[in-house]
């Protein structure tokens, strides 16, 4: 008999963590989202890679950082989008980690309220790190949310086409 309360208890347990996970990944459908900006990138750039970062807000503001390894003398368009953001993040991309001093903010990401795809072109190419700055929040509710990174690059066949 406590073996069956057991199972039971185990298959509940199992039930209620596999919904909270489906509600989590219907919440920000990641494939769609990253099909969305690779459609920005043609005809010009070609797909590089992509990255999604999951959070959940917390009382105090958290940064999430992303290296984007790049090659020199090629050109790159980084896409994000904000469709799962609930509460706006700001987006600083740098030319140095956050561990490091002397620092150059290359880019800033300005929040507009009906925008949710951001692009930004590097003159340069060279390693970068995109910086997510996840503000904290005082709510005792939980809120989750997502941000979608696409990274292209252009042909050089298609550069020399100019």
């Amino acid at each position: 008999m406590k073996n069956k309360i057991y199972y039971i208890a185990f298959f509940l347990f199992v039930a209620f963590i596999s919904t909270a996970a489906i509600e989590i990944i219907e919440e920000c459908d990641a494939t769609a989202l990253k099909n969305e900006l690779k459609r920005e990138l043609r005809p010009e750039y070609r797909y590089d890679s992509s990255k999604s970062s999951r959070f959940t807000y917390k009382e105090t503001p958290q940064i999430k950082e992303i290296e984007v390894p790049l090659f020199m003398g090629e050109r790159y368009r980084f896409l994000f989008n904000t469709s799962c953001v609930p509460e706006g993040i700001d987006v600083k991309i740098y030319n140095k980690s956050m561990d490091k001093k002397n620092r150059t903010l290359l880019y800033t990401m300005e929040s507009i309220d009906d925008q949710k795809i951001y692009t930004f072109e590097p003159e340069k190419s060279r390693k970068m790190y995109i910086n997510y700055i996840i503000p904290g929040r005082a709510s005792e509710s939980e809120m989750n949310g997502c941000m979608i990174f696409v990274l292209g690059y252009q042909l050089a066949v298609l550069k020399s086409l100019d």
